[in-house]
């Protein structure tokens, strides 16, 4: 028996060594997880977002571009997403407030309807955030975006000028006041490049009204306008369809839409809400999102325009170019 003591004593050790190997490591892995949560953002768990849309997802403008964006952000970060769309204006809160008691983290409201349901729910549910789009964000866990949007309609009033022929002009847009900002640039946009150019703008009451603007277009057309530029929702496809009918250029918006009438359209204004969610994303996940009012635009690279189409002259290309970098190198001295 005394021959098997060092055996014993040898064993032990292993067992011993085996031991604070394994607590070591463990307490390496507890570490390299514990930096890992914290570079991933507010939650240890699987993020759960909720995006809400006013429209449809396939309107080939905002809300697709909204799916199609935070689709994106899904396959990089890899949290649980739901998609509610077509919400009317009067189920907002409830729908959001159903998110909210089930511990989503994120809801996001994609647009400015979004923005007063949001901050009567916000207060009730302090660790959800609530993103929306042109509104008021007064709650600690409420954030809105705006677009500076002034600038980027000054760009779009030169180009719809300086491609004019009868010198007369139109815009059609909806009549609610994160509209307006853009209306003013565009106005003084082809004042500067065409002092006596005459502006017809074109106001409807709700951006999928598309009887209303397929109307305005014809009232414009009718008129001698012969450049539109539209800002609608639902209502672009409409507007540009009726517009090359009677040969009419348009610029569209939002997304690149030079694809549905490719010899009219003169290039789109893009509202890159990919861009838009991409930061929105990547602040979130390190919890650097700001609270309260964040304006993106120009220099941020959220608003931009598509590749011109193949009417618009070198020399047009070039003047637009020239304001595009002059607005970017002064970034912060015009407001939207």
């Amino acid at each position: 028996m005394p021959k098997l003591k060092p055996f014993f004593a040898l064993f032990t050790f292993l067992v011993v060594g085996l031991l604070l190997l394994i607590t070591s490591q463990f307490f390496t892995s507890m570490k390299h997880l514990d930096e890992v949560i914290n570079d991933r953002g507010p939650s240890s768990e699987i993020l759960r977002v909720a995006l809400l849309l006013e429209g449809p997802t396939y309107d080939q403008g905002w809300n697709s571009s909204a799916m199609e964006s935070i689709t994106e952000m899904q396959k990089r970060f890899g949290f649980s997403l739901e998609i509610a769309n077509n919400i009317k204006a009067d189920q907002i809160t409830n729908v959001a407030q159903k998110y909210a008691a089930n511990d989503y983290d994120l809801i996001l409201g994609h647009g400015v309807i979004f923005s007063e349901p949001f901050t009567s729910v916000a207060r009730k549910y302090p660790q959800t955030r609530f993103v929306s789009f042109n509104g008021e964000a007064p709650h600690s866990n409420q954030t809105t975006i705006r677009y500076d949007m002034k600038p980027a309609g000054q760009l779009v009033g030169m180009l719809a000028a300086k491609m004019s022929r009868t010198g007369k002009v139109g815009y059609i847009l909806v009549d609610k006041p994160p509209e307006m900002a853009q209306a003013e640039g565009f106005r003084a946009g082809v004042k500067k490049a065409a002092p006596n150019a005459e502006i017809v703008i074109g106001k409807v009451s709700d951006f999928n009204d598309i009887e209303n603007a397929v109307q305005k277009t014809r009232e414009m057309i009718a008129h001698g306008v012969d450049v539109i530029y539209t800002t609608g929702d639902s209502f672009n496809l409409a507007v540009i369809t009726e517009a090359q009918r009677s040969k009419v250029y348009t610029i569209g918006y939002i997304a690149d839409q030079r694809y549905i009438a490719p010899d009219y359209v003169l290039a789109s204004l893009v509202q890159d809400v990919r861009q838009c969610y991409r930061i929105i994303f990547e602040q979130y996940m390190a919890d650097r999102l700001p609270s309260g009012k964040v304006v993106y635009g120009l220099a941020e690279g959220v608003n931009h325009f598509s590749p011109f189409g193949p009417m618009v002259p070198p020399e047009v290309r070039a003047d637009i170019e020239r304001e595009l970098q002059h607005f970017i190198s002064s970034r912060g001295s015009f407001g939207g």
